[in-house]
């Protein structure tokens, strides 16, 4: 089961590249050539990249004030938004380069992107492909292409040859841009966007490369009987759930969720070897919120030593999942500031929400299709019975991941939201060898045309 989710941090380098579709001058302003073209009696668009603090604020509220009054979008957490850009805290810079603009309109900023170069993705997938993400444009295609423009100017100059997103520098980060569900609320793990910005990207020159898809569970108040016999065959065989009550219990098996992480998902598109200093990183940003009754682990001991205790430093582990109660009402009502009195309406919302957040799950290639899967499904349906949970928002899944899709047939589930990642070409023959390249990982013959 692979279940992904997106941590907080992100990395912006504030270094300059120069491209060449763009005049710059002394203040690192770009004109798109619409923009230059215009006729003197409209509004001016400048596109700005991002190098002052000033501006940097500006860029990370900008949103706020985009989805005003829109029930759906849910604030970042802003004490860890402000992290991501800082190349001390962040460390994804150490195998990316990331720059920022934001869009002005008679001096009003109105729209923003992220470019990045992630060096680490291309070498593994012998790629030369660019990402961005953070975007956000009113319905105007000068906007539009103007931020789009500024970059696609820096990464053709450093030699890439697509140009994909939403999506940030791996797996690990929020990604994809939403084009079914707008009526359903963000979870934490994703953006939300207004309806029209898809359409807009694809004025802009960009079509569909793949999609994910979201699914709502309802929780059974049993679960299936299948299961329950599944489980108590591979506890015989030495396979042990570990589950926690408290924090304390679980902090000692935190650093086996890297290993297993990066065991997991090595294989699958858009994940990048997570450091141990990012895993950290994560785990950080996580733990003050984080109930542990809906982190779990599973080991493999021998079978004649059932029954003792697992001790996380010698036990191999083989699998995990990572859940939470959803909390993005309570995010929303801090207006995304945790302290010093947000952290109670966002402990509140946790306690008081009907809705579990799946983020990561996943088992060690090995032991796959053994059906440990299982085990993971009878701890949280019971976890989740007892803190009155009624269903899941089983977050993104590749749209050609039919194992797992096939899995939720069990149970009483829709998708509900569907999220798309877009690609653009920008040299001759940048999209085919794109698509050669990433042939294996994303299994093109099994994504379906966009509507």
């Amino acid at each position: 089961m692979l279940l992904i989710l997106a941590y907080f941090y992100r990395y912006v380098s504030p270094a300059y590249h120069n491209g060449s579709d763009f005049k710059y001058n002394r203040t690192r302003q770009f004109k798109s050539p619409s923009s230059q073209k215009a006729s003197a009696m409209a509004p001016e668009i400048e596109i700005r990249e991002v190098t002052t603090r000033k501006d940097l604020k500006t860029f990370i509220h900008l949103p706020a004030r985009i989805y005003k009054g829109v029930p759906q979008w849910v604030p970042p957490f802003y004490d860890e938004e402000k992290k991501y850009y800082d190349p001390k805290k962040n460390p994804a810079f150490a195998t990316a380069d990331a720059k920022i603009f934001l869009a002005f309109k008679d001096g009003e900023a109105v729209g923003r992107i992220m470019g990045i170069i992630s060096h680490k993705m291309n070498q593994r997938w012998k790629t030369k492909n660019a990402r961005f993400c953070l975007f956000e444009s009113p319905d105007e295609l000068e906007v539009a292409n103007g931020l789009f423009d500024a970059v696609i100017g820096w990464v053709k100059a450093e030699g890439m040859e697509t140009l994909t997103g939403p999506h940030g520098f791996s797996d690990q980060d929020p990604e994809g841009m939403l084009v079914e569900g707008f009526e359903h609320r963000a979870t934490i793990a994703s953006y939300y966007n207004l309806p029209y910005l898809p359409q807009l990207v694809q004025r802009c020159g960009f079509q569909k490369d793949y999609d994910y898809r979201v699914f709502w569970i309802r929780i059974p108040d049993e679960p299936p009987q299948v299961y329950l016999k599944i489980k108590e065959r591979l506890e015989r065989r030495g396979f042990v759930l570990v589950e926690f009550k408290t924090k304390k219990e679980l902090k000692p098996h935190l650093d086996n969720f890297v290993v297993i992480i990066n065991d997991t998902f090595e294989h699958v598109y858009g994940y990048a070897y997570m450091t141990p200093e990012e895993g950290r990183a994560l785990i950080d940003s996580y733990l003050p919120i984080l109930d542990p009754h809906f982190m779990k682990y599973i080991y493999k001991i021998p079978k004649e030593e059932v029954g003792r205790p697992i001790d996380p430093k010698t036990d191999e582990v083989v699998g995990f999942i990572v859940g939470m109660p959803d909390i993005t009402e309570g995010i929303q009502k801090a207006k995304g500031k945790v302290l010093p009195f947000g952290i109670f309406k966002i402990l509140k919302a946790r306690n008081t929400t009907k809705q579990l957040d799946l983020f990561y799950a996943g088992v060690r290639e090995k032991y796959r299709n053994l059906g440990l899967t299982t085990m993971f499904a009878v701890g949280l349906i019971a976890d989740a019975k007892e803190k009155r949970l009624e269903y899941i928002d089983a977050h993104q899944e590749l749209e050609f991941n039919e194992k797992v899709h096939e899995e939720w047939g069990r149970f009483e589930h829709r998708e509900y939201k569907r999220p798309r990642i877009f690609v653009k070409e920008l040299v001759p023959g940048g999209l085919k060898r794109y698509q050669e390249n990433t042939e294996e990982v994303i299994l093109r013959h099994k994504v379906a045309d966009a509507e």
